[in-house]
């Protein structure tokens, strides 16, 4: 038997989402998901008992694993599924070798009121690259309902008997139930206003897919969860990249650090690397050959001696130039703290200092002040370290590691030269902004779970090009110092610093000395 269905692909307006269609359709004829779902799904919901238990899987409208193309055809007048992948492969697959796709959308439904209130969702409000509206672009977008304040359900086809484009509260997001009214809305095609979206189509994707693209997000090993609340992270990838391929409109919010031309054409000097690696591990060696394996981890120690030069250079401009009023509460932070004083840019400094060294404990700091020659490495245990530590390292972990990635670039086919370059300014920038987080615990405690900061890797991109002759490129969000400055000087005006140069304190005893005087 033939349905009857009030519909017209006429209404699917530009870039609208497959939620938003649907959306309209269960509008028009008053019918629940559940029975949206019955009428396009393939043989793996047919299977199910009850509609209604149907779960994420068979519901997603990003993969479509339970849709049946054809019936969507039947019924929208298009392949909804076939709709879905050129609206990603055209919005997010500009970013070449994207491994999970469903890790760019937000997972409860993000809209913008004025637009909802006409009954339409674009695919670009559930994107996790804008903030704004598409076509409103002075229109912040929303996950909560206005009235109840409710988050929105998640981004699948709806689950239940509520009706369309109303909140389970009962609040009704269209401005108007006329259905002629609606429909004459839903027939005109609406054009992009927002700058930053239309920079955004506008990047060359044949240009793009010539590069490696380096960014903390695609290339992490864990799933990292991007909180909507950090509107400073994935939001940082469109100016990055369309700054990084549009050369022109390079503007003030992103800076540009660029290697010479012939920086890949610089030969390894592998006696050099050999030697160096040699001198320091010989009893890796006695009666055997310097292998493959040897020389890989030559270039993984030599990576790694850089990276410990780069941190001491950067502890050094931290105590020297940012907070180098308060360097001497530092070096007494421990002796102060048992006395009950905390200067709290110490404190800042102190815990950075000890997720970078991987030190477990305030009162090991004492013990561990200096950084040995020969920390850490063992490359060759398969315990990969590049000396600094914490979560925030990983990244750099993922980067140099070809195992972890599905794709031809391998950083261990560039020579020394190139991979230093990127990887001294990456390590450089994760450094600072690590140490922003630290400042912004200190700084506002509530606002962070345990009193530590997010996971969340700071935004960058490096630009690799295919063609060797070419220079390497980084875009990195631009005055970050001035705004650690900020966070510095609004920690000094909440907070008094207790540490006078006439006190004098007694000498500190680590928890483990108190407890034997105490016996």
């Amino acid at each position: 038997m033939d349905l009857q269905f009030t519909w017209s692909s006429d209404w699917i307006q530009n870039y609208e989402s497959p939620w938003g269609i649907l959306e309209k359709f269960r509008w028009a004829n008053a019918i629940d998901g559940n029975t949206v779902l019955e009428l396009i799904g393939n043989e793996n919901v047919k299977k199910l008992k009850m509609i209604s238990n149907a779960g994420s899987r068979h519901r997603s409208i990003i993969y479509f694993s339970s849709i049946d193309p054809k019936r969507t055809e039947t019924i929208f007048g298009i392949d909804l599924k076939e709709y879905n992948d050129k609206l990603i492969d055209k919005l997010i697959h500009i970013i070449p070798k994207i491994k999970s796709v469903s890790n760019y959308f937000y997972d409860n439904i993000t809209y913008c009121p004025i637009c909802l209130s006409k009954g339409y969702h674009s695919i670009f409000h559930q994107i996790k690259f804008f903030d704004y509206c598409a076509f409103h672009p002075n229109q912040k977008l929303k996950d909560k309902c206005l009235h109840c304040k409710q988050t929105m359900p998640e981004y699948l086809i709806n689950k239940g008997n509520l009706e369309a484009y109303r909140c389970s509260c009962g609040y009704c997001f269209l401005d108007s139930e006329n259905i002629r009214s609606m429909v004459s809305s839903w027939k005109e095609q609406l054009k992009v206003q927002n700058s930053l979206i239309n920079s955004w189509l506008k990047i060359p994707r044949y240009k793009v897919h010539t590069y490696n693209i380096l960014y903390p997000f695609d290339n992490y090993k864990k799933y990292l969860e991007v909180d909507k609340k950090d509107s400073d992270y994935l939001r940082l990838l469109p100016k990055l990249l369309t700054n990084a391929f549009n050369e022109g409109a390079l503007n003030n919010t992103v800076i540009k650090i660029s290697s010479k031309e012939n920086i890949f054409n610089i030969k390894n000097d592998y006696q050099q690397l050999k030697n160096n690696y040699m001198e320091v591990f010989p009893h890796r060696f006695y009666s055997f050959e310097f292998k493959e394996k040897h020389r890989i981890d030559s270039i993984y120690f030599e990576i790694y001696k850089q990276s410990r030069i780069l941190y001491k250079a950067i502890n050094r401009y931290i105590l020297r130039k940012v907070i180098k009023e308060h360097n001497n509460c530092v070096k007494i932070f421990n002796k102060a703290r048992q006395n009950g004083d905390v200067c709290p840019h110490a404190y800042a400094f102190i815990l950075w200092k000890m997720e970078c060294e991987g030190i477990d404990a305030l009162w090991k700091i004492e013990n561990q002040s200096r950084i040995f020659e020969n920390l850490g490495f063992s490359c060759m245990n398969e315990d990969f370290s590049i000396f600094l530590h914490g979560s925030f390292m990983t990244h750099l972990e993922e980067i140099l590691n070809p195992i972890t990635r599905n794709y031809d670039f391998n950083f261990l086919n560039c020579n020394v030269s190139s991979i230093n370059y990127i990887l001294n300014r990456t390590i450089s920038h994760l450094l600072i902004e690590r140490y922003i987080k630290w400042l912004e615990v200190v700084h506002d405690p509530e606002k962070f779970k345990h009193t530590y900061p997010d996971d969340n890797i700071p935004m960058y991109i490096a630009k690799i090009p295919e063609n060797y002759n070419e220079e390497i490129s980084l875009y990195f969000p631009n005055k970050r110092i001035n705004h650690m400055k900020s966070i510095i000087m609004n920690i000094s005006n909440q907070y008094t610093c207790p540490f006078h140069r006439s006190k004098r304190y007694p000498r500190y005893k680590s928890p483990i000395r108190i407890a034997m005087d105490n016996m």
